[in-house]
């Protein structure tokens, strides 16, 4: 397998390059002129490109030969509808377009996209299904559903298959980082309401999903979500996180009119300064809904995939990754 990945230096891409190399795969990214240095792996071939410049990506050398493609790459965070569609939708569109111009044999493109396309369900029996229509809450979701789309312009001239994870969790994660340093605070604030019922994944069985999705032929054309087949709440991740540390915080329920007002101040801040905060309208719409769950009954009938990380291992799997590279502070027996 020779293999292109976007996003090879952020969460879910720099697993994925690991377990593409475990395999003996060939490995090349695509990164910007800002990636870190520090964060690449001598064992990747790197190749600077302009994602939102169709020639770039298309006179890249680095397609020569190329099998599959990953694209893992995209905009987590950002201010409104237009930067996450120059962070999501242009790049994906510009990735397929140069596979296509250039005549690429391609066994796999495959596009990691979110639940957060897909939107909330509506009732904690009724999960999203791949079928269902999409209804997305806020620009995020919006954009990747647009990628999605940009994508399946392709379903007859090229082999894709689009991936969509619930929330995904991990070592090297700087989402969760957050949730885990309030939770092993003296004071645990949830900023989403407690018994918030989500679809969470564990990155490495994410990474399992992601390379059968790559490999199977049945997944030519096809969605999938990836998701443990339980849904987490926000206080049972907390309850793990707690166990994991040794923790014993105060928990305090921010309301919801207060969580509104800060996400409407961090909106008003990232207008003003151009810079995207953590909490703002985006990251609230998020909150909202009391049901983030998709079901993903097709990839394990399908693909035989299934989560084999149980929460409380995942957990403290990364909870120690985070204290080993001093991003949380082990606390005394």
């Amino acid at each position: 397998m020779i293999a292109v990945v976007t996003g090879s230096t952020g969460f879910i891409g720099s697993h994925l390059v690991d377990a593409l190399l475990a395999r003996g795969a060939t490995v090349r990214a695509l990164v910007r002129c800002e990636s870190p240095l520090a964060s690449r792996n001598p064992r990747v071939g790197y190749w600077m490109v302009d994602l939102l410049d169709d020639r770039s990506v298309r006179e890249c050398p680095v397609w020569e030969g190329v099998t599959h493609v990953f694209h893992v790459g995209g905009m987590t965070k950002g201010r409104t509808l237009a930067q996450f569609r120059n962070g999501n939708v242009v790049p994906t569109a510009n990735l397929l377009s140069a596979v296509a111009a250039r005549e690429i044999p391609l066994e796999r493109f495959v596009l990691v996209s979110s639940q957060a396309a897909a939107g909330p369900a509506t009732s904690p029996s009724t999960p999203v299904r791949e079928d269902e229509p999409r209804r997305p809450v806020e620009a995020y979701g919006r954009s990747k559903g647009e990628a999605e789309d940009a994508t399946l312009r392709y379903a007859d001239t090229l082999p894709i298959t689009i991936v969509r994870p619930g929330a995904v969790y991990g070592p090297r994660d700087v989402d969760f980082l957050k949730v885990f340093k309030q939770a092993t605070g003296r004071v645990a604030v949830y900023a989403a309401h407690r018994d918030q019922a989500m679809s969470i994944v564990y990155v490495r069985d994410l990474v399992e999903a992601i390379l059968l999705a790559a490999e199977a032929r049945a997944a030519v054309g096809r969605t999938y979500f990836v998701a443990d087949a339980e849904p987490v709440t926000w206080r049972t991740l907390y309850a793990e996180i707690e166990a994991a540390s040794g923790a014993h915080p105060i928990e305090v329920q921010l309301p919801g009119p207060l969580l509104a007002f800060a996400g409407g101040a961090g909106s008003l801040f990232s207008l003003l300064t151009g810079q995207p905060v953590l909490l703002n309208s985006n990251k609230i719409a998020l909150a909202r809904p009391k049901w983030w769950l998709c079901d993903s009954t097709r990839i394990r009938e399908e693909l035989g995939w299934t989560a084999r990380t149980p929460l409380g291992d995942g957990v403290r799997e990364t909870y120690v990754a985070y204290c080993e590279a001093g991003e949380l502070r082990a606390r005394s027996p």
